[in-house]
């Protein structure tokens, strides 16, 4: 049996964006404009600068006369980096800038996929990149046949690790079997233990990665036999079978397969944690809700994780994700849920209740 590992040698794009987050979210405001430009660079760079254009001339004329031509300059250094040739894996860019006393330039592109999306004001626009993290996280994807497997690790829809595991072959000059029924067994343990050595695999990059979800592909047979040997809490980390087999060496298919299941897997999770929303709302538990007590419940240090709406308003999206990423809060974000906007379109699951706070304040004064 032989092992062949790869691992993306580039900075763990999880950390990357978390920290590029978090700078963002910390930016001091300037007297000039920032420009937030997201491209979904699977349009045509024509219709992309096309787009970027007429946004321009709108954004314009909302501006204050003193920040005009800041803001013409700012937009000709977003297309300029925008017209850089970007390798054909990248799938979105972000853009970040601003020129004037204060300049600011941030690049980021990402193998996973967004949509278009420009504004400009005092401070970045960081909702959409809490929203690609949350979307697309990372997961492990061990794709299964006969005499190989492929597992990999996931993270912002790029692989990190790739790990692929051969099936030895064996020197049958030689050996002579009893009967048929012993040459079967014999080929059914060596499969059993192949299932076994995949498994391993598996569980030892779950474990060293930290990771939480795993989704299995190839023939039913295959996948049932690895499903098998894995143990309970691995299993429990399932979270979606392909039950397809990869085209040839060609797994991109397969690939972009596995990415949009996991993505429905964390919309079922984000519903689940909107319903633990509303049971603690009903039983008056660890919960706030709405705008005002949110932002509260994360000034004083309450909240746990913030759970918001990609539908609120987007002046006040953006205020609590910057105060949830500025407190290292984790943000699980919900895509038309009609619950949790039927409700505000937020709310803050917390580390205790806001009348302890309140009352340890009183005793203190």
């Amino acid at each position: 049996m032989t092992i062949t590992k790869t691992v993306n040698n580039k900075e763990n794009v999880m950390m990357k964006m978390r920290r590029h987050t978090a700078a963002l979210a910390m930016l001091a405001e300037s007297e000039s404009p920032i420009i937030s430009a997201y491209f979904d660079l699977r349009l045509s760079r024509d219709q992309l600068l096309s787009e970027l254009k007429l946004w321009a001339v709108g954004a314009q004329k909302n501006l204050p006369r003193v920040e005009r031509e800041v803001f013409v300059q700012t937009k000709e250094e977003v297309i300029g980096m925008f017209l850089q040739k970007w390798p054909d894996s990248i799938r979105s860019l972000a853009i970040f800038s601003r020129l004037g006393k204060h300049p600011f330039l941030m690049v980021l592109p990402f193998e996973a996929e967004w949509e278009t999306f420009f504004h400009v004001g005092s401070r970045p626009t960081i909702f959409p990149l809490v929203q690609l993290k949350d979307r697309f996280h990372r997961f492990a994807l061990a794709i299964c046949s006969e005499n190989s497997a492929r597992i990999v690790e996931m993270n912002l829809g790029t692989i990190h690790e790739d790990i692929h595991v051969a099936k030895s072959l064996i020197d049958t000059v030689g050996v002579h079997y009893v009967s048929k029924e012993h040459a079967e067994h014999r080929r059914n343990e060596e499969s059993r233990r192949f299932a076994r050595e995949k498994a391993r695999v598996i569980v030892d990059l779950m474990s060293r990665q930290g990771l939480n979800h795993l989704i299995l592909a190839g023939h039913q047979r295959h996948v049932a036999s690895v499903r098998e040997q894995l143990p309970k809490n691995v299993l429990a980390s399932v979270v979606g079978i392909l039950p397809q087999a990869p085209n040839g060496h060609n797994c991109s298919v397969l690939i972009d397969s596995a990415v949009e299941m996991f993505v429905q897997a964390e919309q079922r999770e984000s519903r689940a944690t909107v319903e633990k929303v509303m049971q603690e709302s009903r039983r008056g538990g660890l919960v706030s809700m709405g705008i005002h007590a949110c932002a509260e419940a994360i000034k004083c240090g309450a909240a746990s994780q913030l759970v918001i709406s990609e539908e609120l308003h987007m002046e006040d999206r953006e205020e609590l994700v910057l105060m949830a990423v500025l407190h290292d809060l984790p943000i699980e974000v919900c895509e038309q849920d009609e619950l949790l906007r039927s409700h505000g379109g937020v709310a803050c699951l917390l580390r205790f209740r806001m009348e302890y706070l309140q009352l340890k304040e009183l005793q203190v004064s």
